[in-house]
């Protein structure tokens, strides 16, 4: 699965430090700090994190100014506002810009992983969506192929069972010709259901506790009538 970067943008240094080591690391999280609103806009340009934790209150930019900076630059990523007790009435207001959570300081680790799979739910189901399609995309294209492969066995066999029946043997040779290109379509064939068979056992990535797999083997199983 991808590891989801997260980009703390807050001036405590030791809170920082306290929340990337303690919490994000330990729920599987890349973390990036930056100590004030100016690095922090360059960092989220430069880097694209996944979600951003942006403080309240900090020297040189707020976090509202940084919100309305970030947005400016196009990025799109997920804010959640850090605040402390009783800024409540600012962190609603910044959801009119585009919050998408805000935590109360200070919070734990279960606050912080709600908050963050709440903000996520929308990139991880996106993300789930491309993959599925990619791999959807992957199936068609190799049994693209495999039909092709398919038509040119099963005709070739249809030619041979006719030579067969006539029993030319001043044919000889065609019919040899016959067998090559039906061993090397046999052989292609075989090429493709391995790497069918290799798409059919990666796992997808894990979503909101699911796993979402392609199984090729029931649609087989469907199309066998078993």
């Amino acid at each position: 699965m991808h590891q989801e970067t997260i980009l703390v943008i807050d001036d405590n240094v030791e809170f920082a430090r306290a929340l990337i080591n303690y919490m994000l690391v330990p729920l599987n999280f890349n973390a990036l700090h930056a100590t004030d609103g100016q690095i922090g806009l360059k960092i989220a340009v430069d880097q694209n994190p996944d979600v951003i934790m942006l403080d309240m209150h900090m020297p040189l930019m707020s976090g509202l100014e940084v919100l309305t900076a970030l947005r400016r630059q196009a990025v799109n990523a997920p804010v959640i506002f850090m605040t402390a007790e009783g800024s409540e009435n600012i962190a609603i207001d910044a959801f009119r810009q585009g919050v998408r959570d805000y935590l109360i300081k200070p919070f734990d680790k279960n606050g912080l992983s709600q908050a963050l799979d709440r903000a996520l739910r929308e990139t991880r189901l996106e993300q789930d969506a491309l993959v599925s399609e990619t791999v959807r995309r992957t199936v068609v294209t190799l049994s693209h192929y495999l039909n092709n492969y398919l038509m040119v066995l099963d005709g070739n066999l249809f030619l041979l069972e006719e030579e067969l029946q006539e029993q030319r043997q001043q044919r000889t040779e065609h019919l040899l010709e016959i067998l090559k290109d039906s061993k090397v379509s046999a052989d292609k064939i075989k090429k493709v259901i391995n790497v069918l068979q290799r798409v059919s056992k990666v796992k997808m990535s894990t979503y909101h506790g699911h796993i979402k797999m392609v199984d090729i083997e029931a649609a087989l199983r469907q199309e066998f009538g078993e």
